[in-house]
Parts: C-alpha cells; sequence; structure tokens
C-alpha cells in the first residue's frame, strides 16, 4: 500500500500483516510508485524506514534500488526470513535469490510464486519465460528455497517446474468483513455487471466483451470495468470490440479502485464477470462474495464450487455458449430470485475462510 495496479498480491500483503501483525514484526521493501509509473506517491518519504499502517516499510526511490542498496537495506533488519512476493520481478526475487546464492544476505529465504508458473500465466511471453527458467536451473537459482504454494493446485504447478522443491500451502488471505445485510435492487431485465482487476491479457476481458457483443437479448446490460490498464495496445483490441455492443448493452471503464473503496463499489453490483485465464487465488471474486454480489468466472480460479451453492457459477473457456446462457438466465431474475443467490455468497465463503487455519498455517510456514 498505497499501491494497486498490481492487484490481487498487494491485497494478499495487506491481509497477511492485518492478520499475522501480533505473531511477527513485519518489514517491507518496495518501491515509491505504483505498477507501470514512475510517479511517486504523495506525502511518503522515499530511501529510508518509515510506519506505514502500523508496518515499518522502505520505499526505495528508483535512481537508489540498486544491488548494493538492496544488500545494505536487507541486512539492516537481519531478517530471520526474506518472504519473496513474486516470481519475476528482477529486483524483489530474482536478484535476492542470487545474493542469498551468494551468502551476501541474511535469513531463510520463502518464495511465493502468486499464481505465476500457472499455465494461463505462462501462456503469455511463454518464450521469455522458459529461457529464464533453463537458466535459473543451470545456476541453481532456486535451491534451498521453500516455496510457498497458497493452494493444493498451485503446489503442483510448482512441483512441474521443481520435481525436488520443498513447499508447504497455506491458504491466500482476505481481510474484508462479510457484507451481511446488502440492499440492491434487480429487477428483471436489468444487470450490472461488473470486472474487477489488472486489465491485462491473462484476466480475459476481451473474452467478456466479445460475449456480451455477440448476445441477442431484451432489456438492458452495464459493465463497468475497474483497473489498471498494463498494456494500452491490448486494451485498444478491447475498445474495438466495445464498439460492436448492441445497443441495449453498455461498457465503460471507470478506471483504478483504492482498496477502501473497492466493497462499497461492489455492493451495488448484480454480479462480477471475470472469465480469468488464470487466477491463484482471485482477491476480486472472495470480495465480490464477501460483499453479497455472485460471480460468473472461468474454471481456472480456485472457487470452482461456487455453482453447487448458487451464487454464480465457473464455466470453461471452451464453452462460450454456456457463458451466455447464463448471463441470459440472470438478466432474467427479479428482486427475490436475486436476493435468495446472494445470501448464498456469505454461506458459501464463511465457510471457506477461516482466519485461525490461516494463522497456523502461515506460523508453520514461518517458523
Amino acid at each position: 500500500m498505497p499501491g494497486n495496479k498490481a492487484g490481487g498480491p498487494v491485497k494478499s500483503v495487506y491481509s497477511l500483516l492485518n492478520l499475522l501483525k501480533d505473531e511477527f514484526d513485519f518489514f517491507i521493501v518496495t518501491v515509491n510508485c505504483d505498477l507501470g509509473t514512475d510517479i511517486p506517491y504523495e506525502n511518503l518519504k522515499s530511501n529510508v524506514w518509515v510506519k506505514k499502517n502500523e508496518t515499518t516499510v522502505y520505499y526505495f526511490s528508483k535512481s537508489e534500488l540498486n544491488k548494493q542498496n538492496l544488500i545494505k537495506v536487507i541486512n539492516e533488519i537481519k531478517p530471520d526470513i526474506v518472504y519473496l512476493n513474486s516470481f519475476w520481478s528482477f529486483y524483489f526475487s530474482i536478484l535476492p535469490l542470487w545474493l542469498k546464492k551468494q551468502n551476501k544476505i541474511e535469513g531463510k529465504l520463502i518464495l511465493a510464486p502468486r499464481g505465476m508458473l500457472g499455465g494461463g500465466a505462462l501462456s503469455l511471453k511463454s518464450v521469455k519465460k522458459k529461457t529464464f527458467m533453463f537458466m535459473s536451473k543451470i545456476f541453481g537459482l532456486h535451491e534451498g528455497v521453500l516455496f510457498h504454494a497458497t493452494t493444493i493446485n498451485e503446489e503442483k504447478e510448482i512441483q512441474q517446474f521443481f520435481r525436488n522443491a520443498k513447499i508447504k500451502v497455506a491458504s491466500n488471505v482476505n481481510s474484508t468483513l462479510a457484507l451481511k445485510n446488502k440492499a440492491t435492487d434487480k429487477k428483471a431485465g436489468e444487470l450490472r455487471l461488473f470486472f474487477l482487476s489488472r486489465v491485462a491479457r491473462v484476466k480475459n476481458v476481451h473474452f467478456a466483451l466479445e460475449i456480451l457483443s455477440e448476445l441477442q437479448c431484451e432489456g438492458t446490460i452495464i459493465y463497468d470495468i475497474y483497473g489498471s490498464i498494463e498494456d494500452k495496445e491490448y486494451w485498444n483490441e478491447c475498445e474495438s470490440i466495445m464498439k460492436k455492443l448492441p445497443e441495449n448493452i453498455k461498457v465503460n471503464y471507470r478506471g483504478e479502485l483504492s482498496y477502501e473503496n473497492v466493497q462499497a463499489a461492489i455492493s451495488s453490483y448484480h454480479y462480477l464477470f471475470m472469465p480469468t485465464l488464470n487466477e491463484n487465488y482471485g482477491h476480486s471474486i472472495v470480495e465480490s462474495l464477501l460483499s453479497a454480489c455472485p460471480v460468473i468466472i472461468s474454471d481456472r480460479t480456485p472457487w470452482n464450487d461456487v455453482g453447487m451453492s448458487n451464487c454464480g457459477c465457473a464455466i470453461s473457456l471452451e464453452d462460450k455458449n454456456r457463458f451466455k446462457e447464463e448471463i441470459l438466465k440472470v438478466l432474467k431474475l427479479d428482486g427475490p430470485g436475486y436476493t435468495e443467490v446472494s445470501k448464498n455468497c456469505i454461506t458459501f465463503i464463511e465457510k471457506r475462510i477461516n482466519s485461525g487455519q490461516n494463522i497456523s498455517a502461515y506460523k508453520e510456514l514461518f517458523l
């Protein structure tokens, strides 16, 4: 924080600190600007340790972020554990791994790939990623590292590349509170959908827009898109699809949402519509369910059982017609029908999220 352009991983760290701040002393090392920009955060000091939300944080300016300064800052702490919250980041994953091999930094290394070894994520820039994986094995870059997987499925993804890796599973965490008295009007023939994530190819925004552009229906559908645009060329591709939309379906880009405004925004919509290519956890899915808002998602997330609890559906990306059928079905929902589905969201997600179990799992990971 206050960055939010990177999406879920930022929320993961924020929630992790909230959950475990009484158990561990955390020090965060990051940069002083958000993903994809060089503009420093306002009212935050750079290149010194500062207190932010009860946590000690070092915000590097990009001019000061280099190998020697990173060694200096890490060794000032003399950490028991260095937790790497990325797989591909040069300064915050690859370089610390290399420095550890050279015995230039202290502490046990734990690496959280955050879904970056999933098939959908690896399909993008695949040649570059495969080359790095090959070279990292030659140099033994990940030897002796403890991998943090957030699901059993992610554990299998890690094992595909690192057969002898030591891996511990601790579920991702989200500190958003359940919204149990949601009051959202729903009339048959009206549907407000939203998307909340990075606007990137891996999130499959264009696929969602293609589905909407091919719908033939009566009534009105609104689809609001929230998130940072990572690739202008990709967004241009999305905008070209938006020009093909029927007159009764409106798509709006709403910009970015700060984390403190997420739940209030979600509560005004009927469904999350996010047919993502790959999701290690899916904070927007969890926050949607915690906000009593059902979901229409792909089957490439950990939440494929939403349909069994009647709080949405997870559909194969190979079945485009099923996505269309589901949207047409929920378009016809009236108030009482929607209220029942909405209540199911809270029941489902509260059963799945157990903070006590999470604390125990992270103690086992860190100790």
